[in-house]
């Protein structure tokens, strides 16, 4: 019974922290002032995905949709991009998910929110998405 706690205890820190290796491979942030500062001084957005612990769909949506060259890009030439665990909190109260993954398209300077999409977007759905915020 022990050995089954431990491995419960493991894996729940070696998932809780695997978007922090996305992030840094992506370079995407992963506190919510810190990328509110970077995006008002480029002048851009915030994307905001919201992923939580042990959700394959969340790591899907990392894996095949945000890793894809295209899609960063033009994320990326119009947002700062942030990936927040929703059960480590630290971020804003407008920003609640109750179901994950949900991305968050937020004006920068209101810090209010200008689109929410729910649940895993193929490449060529969020790249739809991204032509239609503009």
């Amino acid at each position: 019974m022990k050995k089954l706690i431990l491995f419960a205890l493991m894996s729940t820190l070696l998932f809780g922290e695997g978007y922090k290796e996305f992030a840094k491979e992506m370079s995407y942030e992963t506190n919510y002032e810190t990328a509110l500062n970077k995006a008002k001084k480029e002048n851009k957005n915030l994307m905001v995905l919201i992923i939580s612990n042990f959700c394959p769909w969340c790591t899907k949506f990392e894996k095949k949709t945000l890793t894809d060259k295209t899609v960063d890009g033009a994320l990326k030439s119009k947002y700062i991009p942030l990936i927040i665990n929703k059960e480590e909190g630290n971020f804003p109260s407008y920003l609640t998910a109750p179901v994950v993954p949900t991305v968050f398209f937020v004006k920068t300077n209101e810090e209010k929110v200008f689109h929410e999409s729910v649940g895993f977007s193929s490449k060529a759905e969020f790249l739809n998405l991204l032509k239609q915020l503009k």
